[in-house]
């Protein structure tokens, strides 16, 4: 078998076993079990269970694709690009929930999933700031604390994500596109020179 075939087993068993017994019981040894190898070409792979963790978290990160919506798909229309990233933010997770209630479920108890899971919000912290400074830069935005705007924005949009995945629409029947529209236009307002 193919290395690629090999690892993507040993993290699919992985995720298995966290999803259905938890962190603390998928062990290396039930992880190798489960993908059909033995323990050592986990280590060979991964080096160590945090290693598996990390791998999932990159196979799950939704990083690429919100770097380029702030990179190379944005027309310099504040309301439209925002809109547009929040849009692609939202459905991105909802397509993950799953795997993201996991870690959050998990990440109480180990804290080496929360560093892990930390580092995409922050990749994507990073890419607003760029692009909410090149907005000032260009005249179409006040100047004002860029980091402050961009963890706001990335908090609204995780409210709206863990409201429906957790609530469906118990709390509103709004279709998300308009819950979305609405949060950004006024979100944008408060950008605006």
């Amino acid at each position: 078998m193919s290395t690629k075939g090999t690892a993507d087993r040993i993290i699919e068993a992985a995720l298995h076993l966290v999803s259905e017994k938890g962190y603390t019981a998928a062990t290396t040894k039930a992880i190798a079990e489960l993908a059909g190898v033995n323990e050592v070409t986990i280590f060979r792979h991964f080096g160590s269970k945090q290693g598996i963790l990390k791998a999932i978290i990159e196979k799950f990160s939704y990083y690429p694709l919100m770097q380029q919506e702030l990179t190379t798909n944005v027309t310099w229309d504040l309301e439209s690009d925002l809109l547009n990233f929040s849009l692609k933010h939202f459905y991105f997770l909802m397509s993950i929930k799953d795997f993201v209630m996991i870690g959050f479920k998990e990440g109480l108890q180990f804290p080496e999933i929360n560093e892990e899971i930390a580092s995409i919000p922050l990749l994507i912290k990073n890419e607003l700031v760029h692009y909410l400074k090149e907005m000032h830069q260009r005249g179409k935005i006040k100047e004002i604390n860029f980091e402050a705007a961009a963890l706001s924005l990335i908090a609204m949009n995780f409210g709206h994500f863990m409201s429906r995945a957790r609530l469906g629409t118990i709390v509103s029947e709004m279709p998300t596109e308009e819950l979305l529209q609405t949060s950004i236009a006024i979100f944008s307002r408060g950008l605006v020179s």
